[in-house]
């Protein structure tokens, strides 16, 4: 078994939270058999699983967006971020029980999982930050930056080497980000720190969550139900010092049903994430999240009003490229 490839699709596929790191023992031996053609049953199920990551994707950005222009909820992000670890919680307990049994949940060390909990918390934390103090098109271009980000971590502290043709495609993202985001409106100082430090604290922490998988030999639902829970009760001493209590009277009725659909949001998409583990590539998984990308893009700038560009245009073609060649490039 060649874990250092199971770890780098690790990498690829872990969004909010989720990443595939479960070991098939009897994979290598399957490998040997010819492959058996895809029902039809399964090709739906497949596009279904799609689907509903994308719509639950989509739907969390813009829920979050809205909820975050109420000036109450945009000072209670640490409340924000409970809720939607409390959801995820309960979504991931159901789906380990009967009559569903997805997955065996397992209990693992409280001590070791305080720090991996903590920049877990922080990486949601600083996500909702971004999005709430940048416009749209901003937040998710600067989420790609998480891609490049990862390999120069992983190769200035786990000593992997990056090939020549893996730096072009990690520059191709690079510069198509800068591109698009030259003259991006609705977008500080404040708000650009904020991004930059998103994509930095979730680079460290997809790199340390493929290394504790393989340490902790669990699957990423597994690992996420310790988190989750765990998170929820670091975050519940933080809350009362950092976040201001709303008058809920003042929130408008449309935003507080917003808010309890965001948290249906994370868990729908926890959990399509992980229906799709293991059905298919991580290339696929990426080319997925590219469509996320263009869908959340279009419709960010035409709400915004921005007017399309060459030059954006091919600034998504370079960022979204590179991020696909860097995907493929990191299977072999």
């Amino acid at each position: 078994m060649n874990k250092p490839k199971r770890e780098d699709e690790d990498l690829e596929m872990s969004k909010t939270g989720l990443v595939d790191g479960e070991i098939h023992e009897d994979k290598d031996k399957l490998s040997a058999d010819p492959p058996k053609p895809q029902s039809m049953k399964s090709k739906i199920v497949d596009m279904l699983c799609i689907l509903l990551n994308i719509a639950s994707t989509v739907t969390l950005v813009f829920l979050n967006k809205w909820i975050f222009k109420d000036s109450q909820l945009k000072n209670m992000q640490i409340t924000f971020a409970m809720w939607h670890f409390t959801c995820t919680t309960i979504v991931l307990y159901i789906a380990s029980r009967s009559p569903f049994n997805l997955f065996v949940p397992v209990r693992l060390p409280f001590m070791q999982m305080i720090p991996l909990c903590s920049f877990f918390a922080g990486f949601l934390i600083l996500g909702n930050l971004s999005l709430a103090y940048n416009s749209i098109g901003f937040y998710q271009l600067a989420k790609i930056m998480t891609t490049p980000c990862v390999a120069v971590l992983q190769y200035f502290f786990m000593g992997k080497t990056v090939a020549g043709l893996t730096i072009v495609a990690l520059a191709a993202v690079c510069i198509g980000v800068s591109l698009t985001n030259s003259n991006a409106a609705g977008t500080t100082t404040a708000g650009a720190s904020i991004a930059v430090a998103a994509f930095t604290v979730t680079a460290f922490y997809q790199v340390w969550i493929g290394k504790k998988i393989v340490d902790f030999k669990v699957s990423s639902p597994q690992l996420l139900l310790n988190q989750a829970p765990i998170s929820v009760l670091l975050l519940l001493f933080v809350a009362p010092f950092s976040d201001t209590m709303a008058d809920v009277s003042q929130i408008p009725n449309d935003t507080l049903v917003a808010l309890f659909l965001s948290g249906l949001a994370a868990a729908a998409l926890n959990l399509s994430q992980f229906l799709i583990i293991g059905r298919m590539s991580a290339l696929t998984f990426n080319v997925a999240s590219n469509v996320k990308t263009i869908i959340i893009l279009t419709y960010g700038w035409v709400s915004e009003g921005r007017v399309f560009t060459v030059k954006d245009g091919i600034g998504i073609i370079l960022a979204l490229g590179g991020a696909t060649l860097y995907s493929q490039l990191s299977q072999k």
